[in-house]
């Protein structure tokens, strides 16, 4: 099934639909409607391949697989896409200025052109010098008012080129903090979301490997409550920038919640990912912390960390709850360790 076969017409993609949601067996509740109406529009091309792949896998529309859809494509904080919304708006307008300078030039340029061809058409061969001298004065008076014209249409252009330029980089700005964690820099839970299932679906359309870890502080808590949030504060963007340090490509490192970090690891295995998991567990053990102001000394950060490998077609809540019970494996075993899905151990 594709979108490019659903029919036109704003009554006959609602039909479509809502037919390929009863076809499927998918509730007909506003959000899955939303859903579908997009896919047979065709207004969302990765929505369309995204739900084209889950199709083509024979993939069950669960309640949950449903909801991450939905979130996924269409979900966001209200001020967010209060935001983005205004600042759209606003960009809309100034190129619509844009377009009116442009539109208006060109139409002063003719009307320009056209009186200077009929000033022209009054010189004959018996034109007396004084005709002609009027003519060209008029001529001259007329090019040199559209000179002035096109110089205020310059500039009106330069002032909205710059406001659109600077609003892009606001929609650039805005969609960087929706999706990046402001404490760390790193990607926060919502972009966790997003990158998870879109490697979920490339490794279905791929035949791939996936792999996500989930890896917390140990005894963060204490830590914390002894020397204090903003030691605490500093030891989470030590963790964040190890994290990023380690991971490469398409990898992902994200602030999963708290003192929870995660990693998504495109085209990888599972033993691969315990490997690189640990490398970085080991990387933040073998270092005591100290201040750099005091030279009072910390101790050492460990963590605990659990890794599990996608298996296709299973929604996103199942795999990171199975990663989430290889974490509690590994605080079980002691801590400063990482556990796999299949119960191998590494680390202290």
């Amino acid at each position: 099934m594709s979108s490019e076969r659903c029919d036109s017409g704003t009554h006959a993609i609602a039909e479509t639909a809502l037919a390929r949601m009863k076809a499927l067996g998918i509730p007909a509740t506003p959000e899955n409607y939303q859903v579908w109406y997009a896919y047979c529009a065709g207004t969302h091309p990765d929505l369309s391949r995204a739900l084209d792949v889950l199709v083509s896998n024979r993939d069950t529309f669960t309640e949950e697989r449903n909801a991450e859809i939905h979130a996924r494509f269409f979900g966001g904080g209200g001020d967010q896409l209060s935001q983005v919304a205004d600042t759209s708006h606003r960009l809309e307008q100034a190129i619509s200025r844009i377009l009116s300078a442009l539109d208006e030039g060109g139409r002063e340029s003719d009307a320009t052109g056209r009186r200077i061809a009929s000033l022209s058409g009054h010189l004959t061969g018996d034109s007396s010098l004084s005709v002609i001298q009027e003519t060209v004065r008029e001529i001259v008076r007329e090019t040199r008012a559209l000179l002035h014209r096109n110089q205020e249409l310059e500039q009106r252009l330069h002032q909205s080129s710059r406001e659109v330029e600077s609003l892009r980089k606001d929609l650039e700005d805005t969609r960087r903090d929706a999706v990046t964690d402001g404490l760390t820099g790193i990607a926060n839970r919502k972009l966790f979301d997003e990158r998870l299932r879109d490697s979920m679906a490339a490794a279905m359309e791929h035949g791939t490997r996936l792999t996500i870890a989930l890896a917390d502080i140990d005894h963060f808590k204490q830590f914390n409550d002894q020397y204090g949030h903003d030691v605490g504060d500093e030891v989470l963007k030590l963790v964040a920038r190890h994290l990023r340090e380690q991971i490469k490509g398409r990898d992902t490192a994200a602030r999963f919640g708290g003192e929870e970090f995660a990693l998504i690891l495109p085209e990888t295995r599972l033993h691969d990912g315990g490997k690189l998991a640990d490398r970085i567990r080991a990387g933040l053990a073998g270092h005591s912390l100290t201040s750099r102001t005091t030279h009072r000394r910390y101790g050492r950060i460990t963590l605990s960390a659990g890794v599990a490998e996608y298996r296709y077609g299973e929604p996103l809540d199942q795999l990171v709850r199975r990663v989430d019970d290889a974490l509690y494996a590994a605080k079980h075993r002691g801590r400063n360790c990482v556990v796999a899905e299949d119960g191998s151990v590494a680390g202290a």
